[in-house]
């Protein structure tokens, strides 16, 4: 009987481990749950919602009890961003939970969102850990404010200042030392996304997305390498792409090609490896497409340069694509998922593409259209302009 028993727990055991744990990395739904302690809150209603490009999205909600208690349920594939929060206040409390975790926790603060307790889901955890780090300093700066202000009419007010700022600087060089550290040991993590956010006053970032702009980048290289179709990843790329190019005073285009110059050669790699070149196909209509599988907007207007495909690609008329991504997968993975049948071809450089600087592309996306006798003329031309002018050309 006991041997029965055993074999039960063990059975019992390895059905809780395969639910939880996917052997071929296939993306599936698994529930996660939040249950929580909130003393103060009895009897207000507690909401989880997830973070979504259209806003927050409800997912569940249920009554606290007389004890504080409650339990919410939700399911997710991947790691991804929710927050909770209750119908008594403006507060939310950031999570992000993985699959078949049983988060816990609690607070017994009014200011909840600031003064809490989790468990059971790392990623929460550190986001925890971020802001308890972060509302120590604003702490500091808020007492360092109040003594400066209340010397105004000292006359020694210099000395006091110089006084203050050392130990704002002092604290502030430790929560960036800190906090550079979690950037580097966590590149799997969405919760970078957090530390990078951290801002010490409505006006002072921890991180400058200008003067820091490498450490901007690292992050994102990561977040594309892990979470490439995570609605985050893709909103923090496409703000660090207007950074570079407010950093480089660029503008959208013009860049250094123009109409009725020979277009520059482009040779790179497809996803096979086999080297393409541009000059192969002179003599047809080429359409050259610069495109990432990060950048939103472009992929959004595949689903239009695809429409251009399918209606021209037996009359003279070839799509060359240059992705400017940086990893050979995420890349793959994109032209996969897009079914995008043209050739594509990359460095795996980014914005460094020997093509996209020989082009002057600026943003994404860009296109040229190169004529027969190989010269460039239609520049960055919107997809129904695109249109009218391949019919006229096609006849």
């Amino acid at each position: 009987m006991k041997f029965l028993k055993r074999l039960y727990f063990v059975a019992l055991v390895l059905f809780f481990f395969q639910a939880c744990v996917n052997p071929k990395n296939e993306t599936k739904d698994l529930s996660f749950s939040v249950k929580g302690c909130f003393k103060g809150l009895e009897g207000d209603t507690a909401y989880l919602k997830q973070v979504k490009e259209s806003g927050l999205e409800f997912i569940d909600s249920t009554l606290v009890d007389q004890n504080g208690n409650f339990l919410l349920r939700g399911v997710v594939s991947k790691p991804d961003f929710f927050v909770l929060h209750f119908s008594g206040s403006d507060e939310q409390i950031t999570l992000v939970p993985d699959t078949c975790q049983g988060i816990i926790i609690s607070s017994t603060d009014k200011d909840y969102a600031s003064f809490y307790d989790v468990k059971n889901s790392p990623e929460s955890e550190d986001i925890c850990q971020i802001i308890n780090r972060l509302r120590k300093m604003q702490k500091i700066t808020d007492s360092l404010g109040v003594i400066f202000r209340k010397s105004m009419s000292d006359k020694n007010l210099a000395g006091i200042k110089y006084q203050l700022d050392s130990v704002y600087n002092l604290n502030y060089n430790e929560l960036r030392k800190v906090s550079e550290n979690f950037l580097k040991e966590n590149p799997k993590t969405l919760s970078q996304i957090v530390c990078l956010s951290q801002y010490i006053t409505p006006k002072t970032p921890l991180f400058d997305p200008q003067q820091d702009y490498e450490i901007y980048k690292s992050v994102c290289e990561n977040l594309v390498t892990y979470y490439p179709d995570n609605y985050h990843t893709k909103k923090l790329v496409s703000f660090l792409e207007r950074q570079r190019l407010t950093l480089s005073g660029e503008s959208s285009l013009p860049g250094r090609i123009t109409s009725g110059m020979k277009a520059p050669e482009i040779a790179l790699k497809n996803i096979k490896g086999d080297t393409l070149k541009l000059s192969k196909f002179k003599g047809k209509y080429i359409l050259v497409d610069f495109w990432a599988s990060w950048s939103d907007v472009s992929q959004k207007n595949t689903e239009n340069i695809t429409k251009l495909y399918w209606k021209y690609y037996k009359k003279n008329f070839v799509i060359f694509q240059v992705a400017l991504d940086t990893k050979h997968e995420v890349w793959k993975q994109a032209l996969k998922d897009q079914k995008i049948p043209w050739f594509s071809v990359s460095d795996l450089k980014g914005w460094g593409s020997k093509a996209a600087l020989d082009y002057g592309v600026k943003t994404l996306p860009s296109n040229f259209l190169i004529y027969p006798d190989f010269t460039v003329h239609e520049i960055n031309t919107e997809i129904p302009q695109l249109d009218k002018r391949l019919k006229e050309l096609l006849k």
